[in-house]
């Protein structure tokens, strides 16, 4: 103890923020004594490098102490925003304020979604357009081809998720742009210059709205380019009606196919690393009796994930994604305009920030789920629980995926379909046969009672129940 009586830390503590206080108040001198004692009392706090950052107006030495702070705990998003701010990877006019956000703006009036150019063929100036089957940009007028030299970059085309998160960019999302947003259904499409648009991609609708604004939006890294076409999306959807038990026997039959949309959708993926502190009751056996003590332990448990998919459009849900995945994520290449020539991309309406935070429910989630499992596996425990969360090193992708998005008719139903635009695995809702949804929870009933009818023979003849 201190001769005030003060414990180790909280002298410490004290010292920083005296320090802290005196450089709020302008007495860089008192500041730069009190932080730079912190520094030398305790590693592995930013705080006071930091803070001794903002005593000095001499570039260099400001420059040594914030990576100094970025040294003292690599995974601190504070010391990283400041050091990528002073070295320019962040611009200062882009950093929202403290609680600022954005506000979504009125959308244009209805006019007629045309325009006025597209893709050119550079031979002879008719429509090019990216065909599945080649893999090529191609013009069906002249028979100019031009193959895509897409680099993958599956993990090249990862950003710095502190970097953005705390800029317009990480909050803005598909409000506006020269784009065209579905008066039924919601969803916004970029088409590419000139190019014509009459239906929404997503259901079909004609009811579009162009709008003139341009925001700051964050530019997809990647793309993956269709490889299923309508062709064999169709067959592949009338296979998985004939499966299930318990669809209807003629759904496969009696399904009426509306049209099927193509479209490029935005989503996004998130690497990193995840600690998270645990405690519980571990069974300890005395060596010397047969005593059992419960001893409380804590510790830490890491999660790497990778490559954790979030839609950039509200007009699916992780569940309804969940149903066609995977996609092939390792095989992603570098985003080219090209690559959407004749066929819609929707813009996302999920800002990044919001996207993160689903991101980190999923895994966090997905953790505690298994943490029972991976906590002192060969020990006996109880009352286990999760304390403090620590996110490091996150990265992330804007993405575009290819998906075939349509719907069908069944005895005046409609139900909504999606197909993988590169596997071509089909999900949506599909009727259910009320004779066989109740003939099997009879059957579950039944099978139950019977089961408890041996077990109480059984336990009567084992004299384990007296009459």
């Amino acid at each position: 103890m201190s001769p005030l009586g003060f414990s180790p830390e909280d002298e410490y503590e004290d010292t920083v923020r005296s320090g802290i206080t005196a450089a709020k108040n302008g007495s860089y001198q008192i500041a730069r004594r009190l932080l730079e004692r912190a520094t030398r009392m305790k590693t592995g706090d930013p705080r006071p490098w930091l803070w001794l950052a903002e005593t000095t107006d001499d570039p260099a030495e400001k420059r040594q102490l914030l990576e100094e702070a970025v040294a003292a705990e690599p995974h601190n998003a504070a010391a990283r925003r400041k050091l990528a701010l002073f070295t320019g990877k962040i611009s200062e006019d882009k950093i929202l304020s403290q609680g600022g956000g954005v506000q979504p703006q009125n959308a244009d009036e209805p006019i007629s979604a045309r325009t006025e150019k597209s893709f050119a063929c550079p031979q002879c100036g008719g429509h090019i357009r990216f065909e599945i089957e080649s893999q090529r940009v191609q013009c069906p007028y002249c028979g100019y081809e031009k193959d895509l030299q897409g680099n993958i970059v599956a993990d090249a085309a990862e950003q710095t998720l502190d970097f953005i998160l705390p800029t317009e960019h990480g909050h803005r999302w598909a409000e506006a742009q020269r784009q065209l947003g579905c008066q039924r259904c919601g969803a916004v499409s970029l088409w590419p210059v000139g190019q014509r648009a009459t239906h929404c991609p997503y259901c079909g609708s004609s009811q579009l709205i162009e709008t003139q604004e341009t925001q700051i939006l964050v530019d997809p890294q990647a793309i993956s380019v269709f490889e299923i076409d309508e062709e064999e999306a169709v067959q592949g959807i009338n296979d998985w009606l004939g499966k299930g038990w318990f669809s209807p026997d003629d759904l496969s039959k009696e399904a009426q196919h509306a049209r099927l949309y193509p479209a490029y959708y935005p989503f996004w993926t998130f690497d990193g690393t995840l600690e998270i502190t645990w405690h519980c009751d571990v069974q300890e056996t005395d060596n010397y009796s047969d005593n059992i003590n419960w001893v409380r332990r804590s510790g830490s448990e890491f999660e790497l994930f990778d490559d954790v998919l979030v839609p950039g459009n509200s007009a699916f849900s992780i569940q309804e994604i969940d149903e066609v995945i995977p996609f092939k994520l390792k095989k992603v290449v570098e985003f080219e305009p090209e690559y959407v020539a004749g066929w819609p991309a929707l813009t996302y309406n999920v800002p990044l920030a919001k996207a993160s935070l689903s991101a980190r429910e999923r895994v966090v989630k997905e953790v505690r789920r298994e943490l029972q499992y991976r906590v002192l596996p060969h020990k006996n425990t109880q009352n286990l629980s999760t304390g403090a969360i620590h996110w490091m090193d996150m990265t992330f992708k804007h993405i575009l995926l290819p998906l075939w998005v349509g719907s069908y008719w069944y005895q005046g139903e409609k139900y909504r379909l999606l197909v993988n635009g590169q596997t071509g695995k089909v999900g949506g809702e599909k009727p259910r046969d009320k004779v066989k949804t109740v003939v099997t929870a009879v059957s579950i009933v039944l099978t139950g009672l019977v089961i408890l009818v041996f077990l109480f023979i059984l336990a009567a003849e084992m004299g384990w129940i007296k009459f």
